[in-house]
């Protein structure tokens, strides 16, 4: 347990005593699900205020008097929630700036129909996996309109493909920090792609300065997007990955879809697996 060992003591030099026992208490659960610990502190992570950590084990707090997380808050994150007091503006009525969060534009159609028969590609090469750390329904951030959305464990700089074409709407990459506390929702770092159907398909948590397309571009099914990152509302190093429709309100609501891969079809990604992506002609590694 090399790994997990090195990560503790990283630990131990920056972080209060409960992040410890948590540590512990993640290393106990992985041998209990016959997981090895070093399979899972592989990846370096940046936390907000504290020295780099394994992205499965506990990031050192901010402050020492913060309190650590709950055990299922280590990995994942989300679109933080747009508070009921904010209402959300029509592009174009108002000009984006990075004090602003995505919620606060309303894009896409109101009320589209989605085109349930579309095979999405997984948001990554053709030849690499990585694990699912929340599926449909998770506890940490995956519920209310974020209930369809899929977070994949990356290590930061992992490259992001286009699930599905596209025109680039919305891009955002100046921001170089996360925490797991809500009011860090603003400084995700994202792209969000207007797809055929009027519905949109969000990529978030990307690395600073890491944004590969501008802003009216038409991508394909599996071009190169950005980097994954730790940016915004997250606990780890991950992409967030969600398709919404506009509501009458102008607020989203996440839809479930349907992934193809070399399996076959995955309606429900769960949690804890690792997908390969269908091969396609012509798709990224």
């Amino acid at each position: 347990m090399n790994g997990f060992a090195a990560a503790c003591r990283s630990v131990r030099r920056v972080a209060p005593p409960a992040a410890v026992a948590l540590a512990l208490a993640l290393a106990a659960a992985a041998l209990s699900a016959g997981v090895s610990a070093d399979d899972l502190c592989t990846v370096a992570a940046p936390c907000v205020g504290a020295a780099p950590c394994a992205a499965a084990a506990p990031c050192a707090l901010a402050s020492p008097d913060a309190a650590a997380p709950a055990l299922e808050a280590l990995g994942g994150g989300g679109r933080a929630a747009l508070p009921r007091t904010r209402v959300p503006l029509p592009m174009g009525t108002v000009a984006w700036s990075t004090a602003m969060d995505r919620h606060d534009l309303i894009v896409g159609a109101i009320d589209p129909d989605h085109d349930d028969s579309y095979d999405y590609r997984l948001p990554y090469g053709d030849t690499v996996s990585y694990p699912v750390i929340q599926g449909y329904g998770a506890r940490l951030s995956h519920r209310g309109v974020e209930q369809y959305t899929v977070d994949f464990g990356m290590p930061v700089g992992t490259p992001v493909h286009a699930a599905r074409d596209g025109v680039v709407v919305l891009a955002e990459d100046s921001h170089d920090l996360g925490c797991w506390r809500e009011e860090c929702g603003r400084l995700a770092n994202f792209i969000v792609l207007l797809h055929s159907d009027g519905t949109t398909g969000e990529y978030f948590h990307l690395q600073r300065g890491s944004v590969q397309v501008r802003l009216g571009q038409h991508v394909e099914r599996g071009q190169l997007l950005a980097l994954s990152g730790n940016t915004g509302y997250t606990t780890a190093p991950h992409l967030h990955f969600g398709v919404y429709r506009t509501e009458r309100d102008g607020r989203t609501q996440s839809l479930a879809v349907r992934f193809l891969t070399r399996g076959g079809s995955v309606t429900e990604p769960r949690t804890g697996a690792r997908y390969l992506n269908w091969p396609e002609p012509h798709a990224p590694n």
